[in-house]
């Protein structure tokens, strides 16, 4: 088979940032704005303005400043490195196009090492003002609050760690005499002392680590909501694209459908008339008026036929699609119901008519029972219409799950089982007719589209050859019940062999999740083009016409 483009070609994401859209739009604005660059500039300028005011208007001399300037132009120094990486990335992003992530895995990485390395920085700044006496331990949890909104759960925990490591290497380096000398927070003041108490250092890592956890305990929490609401978002922003799409395509389809439906019903309506008139005009002989009357009365059979199946169609597309969520419907006893009605018709024209039910499976699904009776019967009664005798007409109906695959994006408000499966029930008609021409499946605009015969009143071309009376409307009212449940729509059509119609109605285990919309472009055709003996491959052609 050849599996036509769909609606959405996924990109290659990252696993590790799969289900965090939010942290995903935190690392591209990170990389497109630079702010974190930036805050990383105004606190170089912001240390050497301190150290200036200190020296120049106060006239306190630092001891350690020498180190504590080195430390400061090493973080300048490495800012600028970062500050070359995130235009390569940007780059890279920007050349893949705005909603490609491929160049995210990098960007994961480079916010790690961001803050990895502010933090050892961080610790040596503190080493150069008062070590553990320093109240500048607080930024500690502005990285912390940073990394939960850049970073994944497990990796800004490790992050979490990391401070706490290097935080307590400080203070109990001073504590033991590992780390020497010690230099004040403030040279200007009294030498507290309390860095060589082991009471003190122990309470400050306790607190430090304390604050960063619960910082970190707070932050993911928040993110966590923020992620949530994204992909809220996103869901609803789907949904609003599909039911746009949805809007467009129903008001192409009533604009032709007003435009048919009154030439259809003018043809027979003047007919009538014709025949009518001739009557009452006496030219019609004697002999023949009994012949007459029976052509009017066919044509309004024909006219009330269409009638009801004009009157059967608005009422589907015109219902809440949400009467399809009330109590689950037993597919398989319908099937069997409808199956007995339409016996006698496929025996009258001398066919095998075959319903397989499996005993002891739930075929529940979520449908209108009186739409699935519209759906099936249709195709039931084009089944048998279309097959000449002695042939055979197969209805089946079997409980079938459906891996949930990028190439749908579409359908993300059909039915979700475990793990992203979705479970359906789906009834199968098979017969041995004079099958489908493949444009007339396919239609102008791909699967189902304007044209096919599943566009109102439209019918294949042998049929009309063959002069089998009908109304074109079956299968219009059949893709209208399944687009409105969400449902799936498969046709495998070869003319002279026959056809097989599977429609697939979402099980009744799982509802749709969050807003839906009507998906009226999730229908699959599939043509077969070769005898039953040649390669499987070579004989399949499927048009998915997903988007």
């Amino acid at each position: 088979m050849d599996h036509l483009p769909g609606a959405d070609n996924s990109t290659a994401v990252d696993s590790r940032l799969v289900g965090e859209p939010y942290r995903v739009g935190a690392l591209a604005s990170m990389l497109r704005l630079h702010w974190f660059i930036r805050l990383r500039w105004c606190l170089v300028a912001a240390a050497f303005a301190a150290l200036a005011i200190e020296r120049g208007v106060f006239s306190v001399k630092r001891p350690g400043v020498s180190l504590l300037v080195l430390v400061i132009v090493a973080l300048a120094i490495i800012n600028v490195g970062w500050m070359i990486l995130s235009r390569l990335l940007t780059r890279q992003l920007r050349d893949s196009g705005q909603h490609d992530l491929s160049a995210f895995p990098h960007a994961l990485l480079y916010a790690n090492a961001q803050v990895g390395i502010d933090l050892l920085l961080l610790t040596l700044i503190l080493r150069c003002t008062g070590g553990v006496e320093s109240p500048m331990a607080i930024f500690y949890l502005f990285h912390m609050a940073i990394g939960s909104l850049l970073l994944k759960a497990s990796h800004v925990l490790l992050q979490g760690v990391w401070a706490i490591i290097l935080y307590a290497g400080l203070g109990i380096g001073e504590l033991v005499g590992w780390i020497q000398p010690h230099y004040a927070f403030l040279p200007t003041l009294a030498q507290a002392g309390w860095f060589e108490q082991s009471q003190f250092v122990a309470v400050a890592i306790g607190v430090l680590a304390c604050g960063v956890f619960g910082t970190l305990y707070f932050t993911l929490n928040i993110a966590q909501r923020l992620d949530e609401r994204e992909a809220q978002l996103r869901r609803t922003n789907e949904t609003l694209q599909r039911s746009q799409q949805a809007i467009a395509d129903l008001q192409q389809r009533r604009a032709r459908f007003m435009q048919t439906a009154a030439h259809q019903l003018k043809s027979p309506l003047a007919i009538i008339q014709t025949l009518a008139g001739l009557i009452r005009d006496e030219v019609v002989p004697e002999g023949a008026l009994h012949s007459t009357c029976d052509k009017i009365v066919r044509r309004c059979r024909d006219g009330v036929a269409h009638v009801h199946e004009l009157l059967t169609l608005a009422r589907v597309q015109q219902a809440d699609p949400r009467r399809h969520g009330g109590a689950p419907v037993d597919v398989g006893a319908v099937v069997q119901e409808l199956s007995r009605k339409q016996l006698p018709l496929a025996e009258e024209k001398g066919l095998t008519l075959e319903c397989h039910v499996p005993q002891g499976v739930d075929l529940r699904a979520r449908i209108d029972s009186t739409d699935l009776k519209d759906c099936v019967g249709n195709l039931l009664e084009n089944a048998i219409k279309y097959t000449d005798g002695p042939n055979s007409v197969t209805v089946s109906v079997q409980p079938e799950v459906e891996e949930a695959s990028p190439g749908r994006g579409r359908d993300a408000a059909s039915n979700r089982g475990r793990d992203g499966i979705k479970e359906f029930v789906a009834v199968t008609v098979a017969d041995t007719g004079m099958g489908i021409e493949p444009e007339m499946l396919v239609g102008e605009n791909g699967a189902t589209g304007a044209g096919s015969v599943f566009d109102a009143f439209r019918r294949g071309n042998a049929a009309l050859s063959a002069a089998i009376p009908g109304s074109g409307l079956g299968l219009a009212i059949v893709r209208e019940v399944v687009e409105q449940t969400h449902g799936r729509l498969r046709v495998w059509s070869r003319v002279g062999k026959g056809s097989t119609f599977t429609v697939m109605f979402p099980a009744h285990q799982a509802l749709p999740e969050g807003p839906t919309a009507r998906d009226t472009r999730s229908s699959e055709i599939v043509i077969e083009t070769t005898c039953p003996g040649e390669t499987a491959a070579a004989g399949m052609e499927e048009l998915n016409h997903a988007g």
